[in-house]
């Protein structure tokens, strides 16, 4: 057993070195000139800190998935996309660096989450050599060095190393400066700073609060009565606190916690903030901070907001980024993972195979706009990726599209309440694991006690679509369990298909795999899938093309065609092999008493259903049993 002394605690104090420096203006004035991005204003460090973790563009996505925000967010890439391109322009140096950046969606979409993440990674990058920053040793509110350049120096440093200077010296700076320093830029000391939230260094949070007892110096700071006295004027900027969130988050990012429900001084404030990029308080005049200001809401409270015409000026000072809820079941169950920590086994009570899907299909599908082309069920088949037959990915595009300009995924059941319905279930006693039917009966119960904004009818059918999904996907699951290696003879199906398909459109011949003679292509081995699919004898001449021309296409790129690649080929093969042992399951799962055959068959499966697909001897026998019940009903 570990001793945990002296030693271990040494081994896990925080590295220091670089993060220790300090040194002169003018040593600084060479670091700039060493390395300019040293100097960024706020918006270009955060898009450098967003982009150092990389990025790619998935083949079946439209715009890039970013490393940085990939392992704690699923399914809103286009929103996120949308921030990134926020900061990408801010860091040009475009006006849109003096908007707020207002998430606005309902509660459980990620809002506070995007936020937390570029708070904790500012916090990282800032540790290290690429995003160390650097600030006036005395200042209260990290102030960037380069300010104590006056004007006369300050074009020509910025044309020989191409950093931005804006703005000019805090008045605390300013008559530290003055007076300490008697002028003398080259000697005022500048150290290396760690941004921290809980220090409240770079990073400033305000949530606003009963308006009787909040007061605007939790932004801009206050005077220190005790010190006026000794400093003999309340102008003297050694008498002012330059300790709010304003203050706070120079040189990194400002979080307006529920921002439209602040009384109106503090988004006054607010907007001198974003705008003319300057803080005003008490008897001085305005003063420089650079920081990006990221603030969210909920749908009811912005359309308040933007009815108001109090808040004109401040309506053409917000860039609006909606947040929808995730509409991709496989994203949604990675969110619960993430949430409960599902990823690992520790212990605590076993959770089914296609439980969390179960949640997450019903989730998804509350939060589904009605379509007269698709239904719920089949846009939680199309959105998560899977394919119908003779529905096109442009198609599903477009009624994508359509769907979330008519406000889909900003209705619905939070991540969290379904998160709780599966607590539920997990504290359940009555039942030694977590089941798909015991997933839905705690989902079920759990909207029927709490109040929601869901409408019930929509509650009702996303049960019924999720219901019916489950269902296919149940006996799915004894099916394989029931066909012996059935990826192998699935696989198997396939490749002798496009053999024969090739040959016949080719007029070649086929080896035959036991005597190894070359033979004529087998029409009723073709027409078995073919027919299973309804293709007639006029079409089938296009079909085989078509899958002949999909695996040629793949055989160039260095792939090899998987047998569910193609929807409608997936599902003949699926059909085809069902079909072979599906009056066997019927029988041995509907069965109350077995022979030994059936016995040993049922024991078989179980196995495999427990050894090689994730379930336990509880799951299995009740999957088993309730597609017994689905088979005979």
């Amino acid at each position: 057993m570990a001793r945990f002394d002296t030693t271990w605690l040494a081994q896990h104090q925080p590295p220091t070195g670089t993060w220790n420096w300090e040194g002169s203006f003018a040593d600084y004035l060479q670091k700039v000139q060493d390395n300019p991005s040293v100097a960024d204003l706020a918006h270009a460090r955060i898009y450098r800190m967003i982009m150092s973790h990389g990025s790619e563009k998935p083949e079946n996505r439209s715009v890039p998935q970013y490393n940085f925000f990939s392992r704690e967010l699923f399914g809103i890439d286009e929103t996120i996309n949308e921030i990134v391109e926020y900061f990408a322009a801010a860091a040009r140096g475009m006006d849109i660096r003096r908007r707020i950046l207002l998430m606005m969606g309902s509660p459980g979409t990620g809002k506070s989450t995007i936020t937390a993440i570029i708070k904790k990674g500012l916090e990282e990058y800032s540790r290290t050599e690429s995003g160390a920053l650097y600030a006036i040793s005395f200042c209260p509110q990290q102030e960037e060095p380069l300010h104590l350049l006056p004007e006369s120096a300050r074009i020509e440093f910025m044309q020989n190393t191409g950093v931005t200077i804006e703005g000019d010296l805090c008045p605390f700076c300013q008559w530290t400066v003055d007076h300490e320093y008697q002028g003398k830029l080259e000697s005022v000391p500048v150290k290396r700073v760690l941004i921290s939230e809980s220090r409240r260094i770079g990073i400033g949070t305000f949530a606003p609060s009963d308006s009787k007892v909040q007061d605007i110096s939790e932004l801009v700071g206050s005077m220190d009565l005790s010190t006026i006295s000794r400093y003999g004027s309340e102008s003297d900027p050694r008498a002012y606190r330059f300790d709010g969130a304003f203050n706070a988050a120079n040189r990194g990012i400002m979080e307006f916690i529920e921002m439209l429900k602040a009384q109106p001084d503090f988004l006054h404030g607010l907007l001198t903030l974003a705008q003319e990029r300057k803080i005003k308080v008490g008897r001085f005049g305005l003063f420089d901070a650079d920081e990006a200001i990221v603030a969210h809401t909920n749908e009811n409270e912005f359309e308040r907001f933007i009815s108001n015409k109090a808040y004109e000026a401040l309506h053409n000072r917000v860039l609006l980024i909606k947040v929808p809820y995730n509409l991709t079941v496989t994203q949604e169950i990675r969110t619960y993972q993430k949430m409960m920590n599902l990823t690992t086994d520790d212990g605590s009570k076993h959770i089914a195979p296609n439980t969390l899907k179960v949640a997450a299909m019903f989730g998804i599908g509350t939060r589904l706009k009605h379509d007269a082309k698709f239904s719920i069920k089949e846009k939680l088949v199309l959105y998560d990726g899977e394919e119908l037959p003779d529905v096109q990915q442009r198609e599903i595009q477009r009624v994508r599209q359509q769907a979330r300009s008519d406000g889909e995924g900003f209705q619905g059941i939070s991540p969290r309440h379904i998160l709780d319905a599966l607590s539920y279930a997990m504290a359940s006693e009555s039942e030694p694991c977590v089941t798909p039917t015991a997933m839905l009966k705690a989902i079920k119960e759990s909207f029927e006690q709490h109040i929601t904004q869901v409408k019930n009818q929509d509650l009702l059918e996303s049960l019924k679509a999720t219901h019916e999904l489950y269902d296919e996907a149940a006996k799915n699951e004894i099916q394989r369990a029931f066909v012996d290696s059935f990826q192998d003879a699935a696989q198997l199906l396939y490749d002798n298909y496009l053999e024969h398909a090739e040959a016949r459109i080719m007029h070649t011949t086929v080896k035959d795999p036991i005597t190894g003679e070359e033979v004529e292509p087998n029409e009723k081995t073709l027409q078995s899938l073919e027919k299973s699919l309804g293709i007639s004898e006029a079409a089938a001449t296009a079909f085989r093309q078509e899958m002949v021309n999909k695996a040629g296409a793949m055989a160039r790129r260095g792939q090899s065609l998987k047998w569910d690649a193609h929807p409608k080929m997936k599902e003949a093969i699926e059909k085809k092999l069902f079909a072979d042992v599906a009056n066997l399951v019927k029988v041995t799962t509907s069965t109350k008493v077995l022979n030994d055959q059936q016995k040993n068959r049922v024991t078989e499966v179980k196995r495999r259903l427990v050894e090689e697909m994730g379930y336990c001897d509880y799951c299995a026998q009740e999957l088993l049993d309730y597609v017994g019940y689905l088979l005979t009903n």
